[in-house]
């Protein structure tokens, strides 16, 4: 067998149809340098008969177990501890890869984190093709998310921290800003749709999100931090954002400028309507 590159890890719970789709989509790949591991969660609706069915099916490594867990981190926490690849990528039940050529397509070139985009599914008649930015900052990643069925994470991100099973819906953003943000780590973004993603699971759930979001900021940073980063939130999705597109993406102008454009965005926002603010806010806790 080829170098071993890609642990997919897929975690499931009471979900046989979605899991049927997701095996699926891993067994019609053309590449073999992945192994498969399935993190069941003592499922009880006959997922487990599918898993051993797919067993005696494939070719490539497979690891599985079905127990009862804490929670779908806590499961992802299980998979990542038994991979072997260089690069960890998470499709959970009810996800599907795009085509049967995807894996060839990577370019793992060691960079930290390699991420593409998803078709992200409403329902059966809606959808909506999502593209991440190639530059992330810390003000994008408050506004939202790197989808982790787009993710190709290097193993090496998880030696220090595993998902914080604390939080039921944001551990993988987490590990995102702590991984880039924090730690600096690098990153690529490439122009390949990689997941069909189901969008009715629990991170739909935007109040919830929300209310985990928020709470881990507060935990993370002190208020005066909080205060100049929703500054420069507002100063970005702003109409005072868009007026110096270019020249404000220098270091000199904006060390210069600063006080400046703060200065205005104030006078701005005393002619802003509160409802407009609000709308604005609330966006910042979009999922994507």
């Amino acid at each position: 067998m080829s170098r071993l590159l890609i642990s997919i890890i897929t975690v499931n719970f009471n979900n046989k149809h979605g899991l049927i789709k997701t095996l699926n989509s891993i067994k019609s790949q053309k590449c073999n340098s992945f192994e498969h591991i399935i993190i069941d969660a003592n499922s009880t609706d006959e997922s487990t008969d599918i898993i051993k069915q797919y067993e005696k099916e494939v070719t490539y490594p497979l690891y599985w177990t079905s127990e009862p867990d804490k929670g779908i981190y806590d499961g992802m926490n299980k998979g990542i501890k038994q991979a072997h690849g260089e690069y960890l990528y998470f499709l959970n039940s009810g996800d599907v890869l795009m085509d049967s050529t995807i894996l060839q397509k990577l370019p793992l070139d060691g960079s930290k984190y390699i991420y593409g985009n998803i078709k992200y599914v409403l329902s059966t008649s809606s959808y909506r093709n999502i593209s991440p930015a190639a530059t992330l900052d810390i003000i994008y990643l408050l506004k939202t998310a790197l989808p982790h069925q787009a993710c190709f994470i290097h193993h090496s991100l998880f030696q220090t921290q595993l998902y914080n099973t604390k939080y039921k819906i944001i551990s993988d953003w987490i590990h995102t800003m702590k991984s880039i943000i924090f730690e600096g780590c690098s990153y690529k973004h490439i122009d390949i749709t990689i997941a069909e993603v189901d969008g009715t699971g629990i991170s739909s759930n935007q109040e919830k999100l929300m209310e985990e979001r928020i709470k881990w900021i507060k935990e993370q940073f002190p208020q005066a931090i909080l205060d100049a980063l929703s500054e420069l939130y507002e100063y970005k999705y702003s109409e005072l954002g868009s007026l110096i597109p270019t020249i404000s993406q220098t270091k000199k102008f904006k060390k210069r400028i600063r006080k400046i454009v703060l200065l205005l965005l104030k006078i701005n926002n005393l002619f802003s309507s509160n409802k407009r603010k609000e709308k604005m806010i609330s966006k910042i806790w979009e999922p994507f």
